[in-house]
Formats: structure tokens, C-alpha cells, sequence
């Protein structure tokens, strides 16, 4: 195992380092204040981990990927910077990186993997904008969005958080999967939500059922819903009564 070697940069130097804006966390104050209280109390414990990155366009620049509070804090008490530097070698590097050393102070969660991989990929960007427009979970989400599908399982489907993590995310069918999302809002504001397990098990019916269902007719669907919401009323964990339920309306 190679041996980091621990530099300095003094307080007062010219030489910086940056910040991987839209990758890494944002910085928060209140955080930098607490870390310098500690320094001041313990002193300085560990280093800032930086990294050159020249495919980012800038070549020798240095980039913080662990300890930003630790860099702002030192710089407000003007003391000299402890440094390693690591080698990153491309996006999906410098990601799984940057993942890899946040978490071992605040697990990393959906919402910081998707906002480092949007950096690179166009996909996470939309995965993210979508998450904000749509009342539904996450990992649902992006299922409907990569898959087209959602797996009825209560627990969701790891496989998806994997994908997302490992930057792997992609949009298969943007139009229909906006439209299954949109038709499955439509069916939300009608059928009283009730725990975040039913929820998910009533969409991910939903969703299956309009994909398989020939002739599916969204209008006519709805109104047979609003005419039968009581039959849903009670929550059920078998996505096959789900089907069920659905078939039995429209008759």
C-alpha cells in the first residue's frame, strides 16, 4: 500500500486550491464554524485531500475532494493547510472517489450521488429535475424513467440504487416514462395516499398495469377510479390484488 505523503500550504500562500462546484457537497458555514472551534480546541487532526483533475479543463489546478469545511475553517483562522494529494484519472474516478471519502465521516445519500454524477451525464440532470416536479420516491422514479417498469417488491429495488450509484443511470424512453409518471399522478390525486409501502406498491401496479393493459384508455380509467376509490382505501401488499382491482373497474 502506498504511503500518502502529508505537504503544507502556508496560510498566506498564492497557490489555491478549488472547489468541484456541482460535484461535491456545497459548503456550509455554520459546519465551518464548528470545525474551526475544534481546531482551535484540538488542533488540526487530519488533512485536505486534493487532486488534479486536468481532464476538467484546467491543467495542475488543484481540487479539494475531501475536507472543504477543514480548508474554509483553516483559511478563517490563518493557519497553514495539511494536504495530500491522490491520482484521479477521469469523471467516473473522481466520483467514486469523492463518494468513497465523504462517506466514511456522513454517508453520501441518492441526492449527492445524483448531484456529482449530473456534472457528467445529462440523464442524472433530468433525474434530478424530476425528482423535484413528481411526489414520488426516488428510487421509484428513476425505475419508471430508466425501466419504464417499478418493482412492486415493498422494500424497492436495490438494483436501482446500485445503478445510480455506479453512475449507470440512463433515461431509456424519456416520453414515455413522463407519461407514465404523469398518469400515475393523475391516479395519486384520486386514491387517498396512505404509508410510503402502500404508496409505492399502488404505483408500481399502476405502472405495470398501464404498460401491459391493451387498449389502455387513461380518461376512461380515471373515471372508473373515482367511481370505485373505495375499494382502495384499504392498503394491500400484493400487487396482484392491485391488478385485480384495476381489471375490475373498468368492466
Amino acid at each position: 500500500m502506498k504511503k500518502l505523503e502529508i505537504k503544507t500550504l502556508g496560510a498566506n500562500s498564492k497557490k489555491g486550491f478549488s472547489l468541484l462546484a456541482g460535484i461535491n457537497r456545497p459548503v456550509v458555514p455554520s459546519h465551518v464554524t464548528r470545525m474551526a472551534k475544534s481546531i482551535e480546541r484540538m488542533g488540526v487532526i487530519r488533512p485536505v485531500v486534493v487532486a488534479k483533475a486536468d481532464f476538467l479543463g484546467v491543467k495542475d489546478a488543484l481540487y479539494i475532494i475531501d475536507g472543504q469545511h477543514l480548508f474554509h475553517a483553516l483559511l478563517r483562522l490563518g493557519i497553514d493547510i495539511p494536504y495530500t494529494e491522490i491520482n484521479v484519472y477521469d469523471h467516473i474516478d473522481l466520483v467514486d472517489n469523492i463518494s468513497l471519502l465523504n462517506s466514511s465521516s456522513k454517508s453520501w445519500s441518492m441526492r449527492d450521488y445524483i448531484q456529482a454524477w449530473s456534472s457528467i451525464s445529462e440523464d442524472y440532470d433530468k433525474l434530478q429535475n424530476y425528482f423535484n416536479i413528481y411526489d414520488i420516491e426516488l428510487q421509484q422514479l428513476a425505475e419508471i424513467l430508466m425501466e419504464n417498469s417499478s418493482n412492486a417488491r415493498a422494500g424497492g429495488n436495490s438494483n436501482i440504487t446500485r445503478v445510480i450509484k455506479k453512475g449507470q443511470f440512463s433515461i431509456e424512453d424519456e416520453d414515455l416514462g413522463v407519461s407514465l409518471l404523469n398518469k400515475a399522478t393523475d391516479a395519486m390525486k384520486v386514491i387517498p395516499r396512505l404509508d410510503r409501502s402502500s404508496n409505492r406498491m399502488f404505483i408500481s401496479s399502476y405502472v405495470n398495469f398501464v404498460t401491459t393493459e391493451k387498449g389502455y384508455n387513461h380518461s376512461e380509467f380515471l373515471k372508473a377510479l373515482i367511481a370505485n376509490k373505495d375499494k382502495f382505501k384499504l392498503s394491500t401488499q400484493d400487487p396482484d390484488e392491485f391488478k385485480k382491482l384495476f381489471k375490475i373497474i373498468l368492466k
